[in-house]
Parts: structure tokens; C-alpha cells; sequence
């Protein structure tokens, strides 16, 4: 008896082995599979892009790419977890979270600055990289005006003077090199901003006699990384090919962030506002670690990603869907951030930002610091 049932038993294991699996079992399978695969795929890019960030050369060009496609890995395994494998939704749901908050650089102040005690005194600031008028110039001009701004700091403005003219008639304004700075109260001109790295000029200063105070105001641009992925190829990461000239890019670009933040600790005399084309994301190490001193009026205000550039690309992206928010307003401390914007128009390759602060108190000669 004990015989057959054994028997018994080993038939009906094998015919269990050799019977063929479902569909469905096949696809429960696959599921969970993919939902590990995707996981540990998040997770790595979390860590490169938030961690690592810009000390590694991958990292640092995986930093410059579009990250709403991390997305999609989650959004097609959620349904289909929830057919046919429930139990694996949370982690492709918390996938989603990852990459929708850190990955994408969402930005949620806690806290935020007092409101102003008297309107009167804030000032409104925006900044535009004008891209020398090749889009549509008149378009971005228009949005600006309708912030009803107190400053304007343009950055690549080598044509198109006559339009900023027109447009600002009754303002006081500096034009440097690629460097446009306007004002309702009066300027004057400190000087430019000449670090080594590239020899070439990373920023203007100025000084803005406003009825709130004197403050001084920097139209930064500082070098992109375009130039040091453009050495990069899809072999790259096999063969090392561009990966030294990237690698002395990013050396150089770190130098020259370095040597404008001396220049600026040099001249600063008075409350000091940034604003301009910093071609990094306050994200990466290069951007947190050199200008640490300063704080980001988005970061300080504004919920969301605050995307600025780049809004005209022709091919694999839809145009005007910026992924990065390299266009920055920074302040020191003697200031407080009431509001911050981006743009929407695509009247250049960056969307301009905007910024509404005002200075804590009356304004003291800093010389001594």
C-alpha cells in the first residue's frame, strides 16, 4: 500500500513538472521581475544623480538628460501589477514618488521668509538668457513686462540693443559685451567678472541705487556643460572616448564658479543679488558646493520643478518642455524672497525667472566683511 501510494505521488509530481505554464503565470513572473529590475533601476539613479552627482563623469552627464522618461517604467508596471500581481504595486508606486520628487528636482520649501512689512519695498527681479534675439526677442520681452519688473539682467544680448531700447525707454541701462542690465532707479557700472578658467568674462556688476537701498547686482553666465558632452559618445562608457576632455570641461567649469564667487566675495561691499545662466542645477555638487553662501530664491519659495532650459530643442523632445532649471536668482543674507517664478514662453532657448524680495534692514557698508 505504501508502495502505490508513493508511486502515486512521484506520477503526479512529474506530470506537475512537465505540465505547461500559464499564461498568466508567465506574466506574474515577468511582473515581479521587471517591478525588481525597475526598482533597483531607480534607486541607482537616485544615487547617481543626487549623490554622486557631478564628481563622476556619467553621473554628472546623466545629470544634463531629460528624467521624466525614468517614469515610464513605473506607469506601465502599476496597472499591470494591479491585473495580476497586487502585491508588487507599492514598490512601482514608490518608484513613482522617487523620480516625481528627488530625480526630477522637485522643490517643496518647508519654510518660507516673513512677509514684507511695507510693499513699497520689495523689488521685482527677472532674468532671461535672450539667446542674441535667434528665437523671438519681442516675445520674452513681453512676458517681462508683464511682471512689471523693477531690474532686468539679460544674458547673451550681442544683438537686439535697438529692441531693449525701445522696450525700456525710460530706464537707466549697462550693456557690457553679452551683458544687459536694466533698472527704473539708477546703475552704475563696478566692473566685470574675469576668472582664468575660460578667459572670458562670467558675469557683470552693478550698482543699484534703489529707494529701498543700494544694493549690488551680478548678471552671471557661467560655461555649460553642452561643450564637454558634446566630446561623449555612446561607446563612451566601453571604450573612454571624450571622457578626458568632459572630465577637463568639468575641471574647467568648477574653476570658474570657484574664481566668480572669489571675484564677487571681493566686491561685496553691499547686499548682493545674483542672477543669470549659472548652467547648472542647484542639485548638482558642482552648484551646492560653490555657492553654498547664497541662497536660491526658487528653493526658497516656489513649489515645483522651476524648468528653464532648454525650450527650442528640435529633435526627440517636444519643444517648449524645458527639463532643466539652470537659470537661478541667488541672494545673500540681507535679503528676504517673498516669490519666485519661471516663465512659460519660449521667446528664447531659456524661460526667464523672476523674483520678488526686499532687503531686512536698512542697508549697511559692508567693507569691513
Amino acid at each position: 500500500m505504501a508502495t502505490t501510494v508513493k508511486t502515486t505521488g512521484t506520477r503526479r509530481i512529474r506530470a506537475e513538472a512537465n505540465s505547461p505554464v500559464s499564461p498568466q503565470q508567465r506574466l506574474r513572473v515577468w511582473t515581479r521581475r521587471l517591478t525588481i529590475v525597475n526598482t533597483v533601476m531607480v534607486l541607482a539613479v537616485l544615487f547617481l544623480l543626487c549623490v554622486v552627482s557631478e564628481e563622476w563623469w556619467i553621473s554628472a552627464a546623466l545629470g544634463y538628460l531629460p528624467r521624466a522618461p525614468y517614469l515610464i517604467p513605473s506607469l506601465f508596471l502599476i496597472p499591470l501589477c494591479l491585473v495580476c500581481q497586487r502585491s508588487f504595486t507599492w514598490a512601482n508606486v514608490l518608484c513613482t514618488i522617487v523620480v516625481l520628487g528627488p530625480v526630477m528636482g522637485l522643490c517643496a520649501p518647508l519654510e518660507r521668509d516673513p512677509p514684507p512689512d511695507n510693499d513699497s519695498r520689495v523689488l521685482t527681479v527677472v532674468s532671461c538668457n535672450a539667446q542674441n534675439g535667434a528665437s523671438d526677442l519681442h516675445r520674452a520681452l513681453r512676458e517681462i513686462e508683464a511682471l512689471h519688473p523693477d531690474v532686468v539682467a539679460l544674458q547673451e544680448t550681442k544683438w537686439g540693443i535697438d529692441m531693449l531700447d525701445e522696450f525700456f525707454v525710460d530706464w537707466e541701462s549697462i550693456h557690457v559685451g553679452e551683458y544687459w542690465v536694466g533698472s527704473r532707479f539708477p546703475l552704475r557700472l563696478v566692473g566685470e567678472l574675469n576668472p582664468e578658467a575660460f578667459e572670458r568674462s562670467s558675469g557683470l556688476m552693478v550698482e543699484v541705487e534703489a529707494p529701498q537701498g543700494t544694493f549690488l547686482l551680478a548678471n552671471v553666465h557661467l560655461n555649460t556643460a553642452r561643450h564637454g558632452l558634446s566630446e561623449l559618445q555612446w561607446h563612451s562608457p566601453l571604450t573612454g572616448a571624450g571622457v578626458d576632455d568632459f572630465e577637463w570641461h568639468q575641471w574647467r567649469r568648477q574653476l570658474e564658479a570657484e574664481e566668480t564667487v572669489a571675484l564677487l566675495a571681493s566686491r561685496a561691499t553691499r547686499p548682493q543679488l545674483l542672477l543669470g545662466d549659472f548652467n547648472a542645477p542647484t542639485t548638482s555638487s558642482l552648484f551646492a558646493g560653490v555657492w553654498n553662501g547664497y541662497r536660491s530664491a526658487f528653493d526658497t519659495t516656489a513649489f515645483g520643478y522651476g524648468y528653464t532650459a532648454p525650450c527650442n530643442t528640435s529633435r526627440f523632445w517636444p519643444s517648449n518642455t524645458p527639463w532643466l532649471r539652470i537659470d537661478h536668482i541667488l541672494c545673500d543674507s540681507t535679503w528676504n524672497v517673498h516669490a519666485c517664478g519661471i516663465g512659460e514662453s519660449d521667446g528664447s532657448d531659456h524661460r526667464l525667472i523672476w523674483a520678488q524680495v526686499s532687503l531686512k534692514a536698512e542697508p549697511a557698508d559692508r567693507t569691513a566683511q
